[in-house]
């Protein structure tokens, strides 16, 4: 599943092209939603979700899950690739005069007009987005202590006390602090918890650029060499539901701390 920082490059990459644009069309699995003429005013994301605000107030979100991606072509070429394209594999297209941006096989794509009762409670009932420019990893621990007998696993994955971690930002952050995933809230202290979330976002920060995505360390490195103590990388499922998770059985032992420089 696409984490924060991928939303984020999307957001980033879609804003100049959409906003203040009119639309042409806008469909959902094949079918034309009423929006044609109206025009976009923001482009944003929050945690794993992306959120197109229109000039009357209708909000376009979509949250790709596991399968989900992005494309965009010419118009011309957009249209062509449409026409041949199964219906239920084009969840959105958003159709401009010179372009086409086709979301496929996305999870979630969610209109809302402005006087709708829901709209904007997916985005509401999630935490903080971690790579917002006001993202506080100390308020983000007080909301994880709030939660002592869980597993520091669970808890940096939920979207609720903090937005935009996934797998492998909860693998490479609790590396980074010398955490088990394993570890229950309740046993690390304030400082550490909020060094967990200060390190994901720096570590997300860092893939946010054009360039290639930073090394792991731990995640999907199962018997490779730990990058700092040469052990084999244990691999695990973790969580309900389970997920595999990644850790160094030795710099991430209880109490240790791994120091891995970013």
């Amino acid at each position: 599943m696409p984490e924060g920082d991928t939303i984020h490059r999307i957001a980033i990459r879609l804003a100049p092209r959409l906003e203040h644009k009119q639309l042409a069309r806008v469909t959902t699995q094949g079918l034309v939603r009423d929006l044609a003429g109206k025009t976009v005013s923001k482009v944003h994301a929050h945690g794993k979700h992306l959120v197109i605000e229109l000039e009357d107030g209708t909000h376009l979100r979509a949250h790709l899950g596991m399968n989900g991606r992005v494309r965009h072509y010419p118009r011309v070429e957009g249209e062509a690739l449409l026409a041949r394209m199964s219906p239920g594999r084009a969840s959105l297209a958003i159709v401009t005069e010179d372009e086409v941006h086709l979301w496929i096989n996305a999870r979630t794509i969610e209109i809302s007009p402005r006087r709708a009762p829901m709209r904007g409670v997916a985005v509401a009932s999630l935490g903080p987005d971690v790579l917002a420019d006001d993202f506080d990893s100390r308020l983000a621990a007080s909301r994880a202590e709030l939660h002592p007998t869980r597993t520091i696993a669970d808890v940096v994955l939920d979207q609720t006390i903090a937005a935009g971690i996934g797998n492998i930002y909860k693998c490479e952050s609790l590396f980074a602090c010398g955490v088990d995933p394993r570890t229950r809230v309740g046993m690390l202290d304030h400082a550490r918890l909020a060094s967990i979330y200060a390190s994901a976002r720096a570590i997300m920060q860092a893939n946010l650029g054009p360039g290639p995505r930073q090394p792991f360390h731990v995640y999907s490195q199962t018997g490779k060499p730990c990058p700092t103590c040469r052990s084999p990388i244990d691999c695990y499922r973790l969580g309900d539901p389970p997920r595999w998770t990644w850790s160094c059985p030795r710099c991430q032992a209880a109490g240790g701390f791994a120091g891995v420089s970013r």
